[in-house]
């Protein structure tokens, strides 16, 4: 190292600028420049020590280099830092000499499971092939005309023991389906997804407010699976009628991951004879001729259930005669008539049965012996319901 060299070198300790630097030692800028650059390439190439703690998920790094880091980006390029494994904590210089010593204490980036896990679903996804039927429904004018209500609630994919609820479903879609289909000349046929379609709501296997539930799977093979089976239904039932009006309703367990689930449905089947009905309402109406349809989930109790039907869909009750709410969440099958002095029937809250199995919390509880079965409620356009097809497990 000639003296000028050292001259340069001594003038690290200023910690001035590169024009003083060089006036100072009575040279120009940019010869400083070139000199300094030359002594960092053959002198001070960084020499670094890292001590990992894995397990902790911390490191503690430190480099020895010729120039001072001015900011952390600085830090973590020395350093080699990969910021997507790694978080720079803090970091420290200090000057050994003419040269510098730079220590950082780092973290490991916690591992956010939602998106591992959907990373996971994306790079495993295997999309099932699924035909939309496009053949033309078969009329037969002596077949009675009916509006149909098919509201499968509670199918809970992914609860522990229903691992096979896709098969038992299929089974009922094709036995009700193929029934009403040669009795009767389906105009409109409801068919509500939703209702707790889905066991869980989060990556953590609990319902939408956090309630642990009893799981058999992961949420995405749950959802995967329903979705298949809902893609599937769909398919199935449109040949059976001239409009199918899907109607999505959230349920307690799974308010989120179903609306993404039904939302995904409207956008991948693309039908003429399907009208959607896919906001996020918890109460929904529905008139075919002078049937008033309601729909819920069931999870909220009100003793003025019909008074808020009346209030919040006001011109529907008044142009229709026969008016049926169709809740699930109980499992069970139920009907409770609300009477009028002027009429028969004023109100009708058909509680609609489930097919899914029972887990521990139903043993423990002792919510036991209800039958599995689903039901189509088929309706005449000007008379009401005139009869109810039922397929048990």
């Amino acid at each position: 190292m000639n003296n000028l060299e050292k001259k340069v070198l001594e003038s690290f300790k200023w910690k001035k600028g590169p024009a003083f630097c060089a006036a100072k030692i009575g040279i120009s800028e940019l010869e400083y420049s070139k000199i300094k650059s030359k002594i960092k390439r053959k002198n001070f190439r960084p020499q670094s020590t890292s001590y990992y703690n894995l397990d902790k998920g911390e490191a503690k790094l430190e480099l020895v280099t010729g120039a001072q880091p001015k900011s952390p980006e600085e830090i973590i390029k020395l350093l080699n830092i990969d910021t997507d494994v790694w978080k720079l904590s803090s970091y420290w210089n200090k000057q050994v000499g003419d040269k510098w010593k730079i220590s950082a204490f780092v973290t490991k980036i916690k591992e956010n499971d939602e998106f591992k896990l959907f990373s996971d679903l994306l790079k495993n996804w295997k999309p099932k092939p699924f035909y939309i039927n496009n053949s033309v429904k078969k009329v037969n004018n002596n077949l009675p005309k009916v509006c149909g209500i098919m509201s499968l609630q509670d199918i809970h994919f992914g609860k522990e023991g229903n691992e096979t609820i896709d098969k038992d479903f299929e089974d009922a879609i094709i036995d009700l389906s193929d029934r009403a289909s040669r009795s009767h000349d389906i105009k409109k046929l409801y068919f509500v997804i939703g209702g707790d379609l889905i066991n869980m709501d989060t990556f953590t296997g609990t319902t939408t407010s956090g309630t642990p539930v009893d799981n058999s799977m992961k949420a995405t093979d749950a959802y995967m699976q329903a979705f298949n089976s809902m893609h599937w239904a769909i398919a199935r039932l449109i040949p059976i009628c001239d409009e199918l009006v899907i109607v999505y309703m959230p349920g307690n367990h799974d308010r989120l991951s179903s609306f993404h689930l039904v939302h995904a449905l409207s956008m991948s089947i693309k039908h003429s004879k399907i009208t959607w009905d896919i906001d996020y309402a918890e109460r929904k109406v529905h008139v075919w001729g002078s049937n008033f349809n309601a729909f819920e989930h069931g999870d909220v109790k009100s003793k003025s259930t019909p008074l808020v039907y009346a209030t919040e869909f006001a011109v529907e009750w008044g142009r229709s005669s026969f008016r049926t709410l169709f809740t699930g969440h109980y499992h069970q099958n139920k009907k409770v008539e609300y009477l009028t002095s002027s009429e028969e029937v004023g109100f009708v809250h058909k509680t609609l049965p489930s097919l899914c199995k029972s887990d521990y919390y139903h043993y423990h509880n002792k919510y036991v012996g209800n039958r599995r079965s689903a039901v189509l409620e088929l309706q005449s356009f000007d008379k009401g319901t005139i009869c109810e097809l039922v397929y048990s497990i």
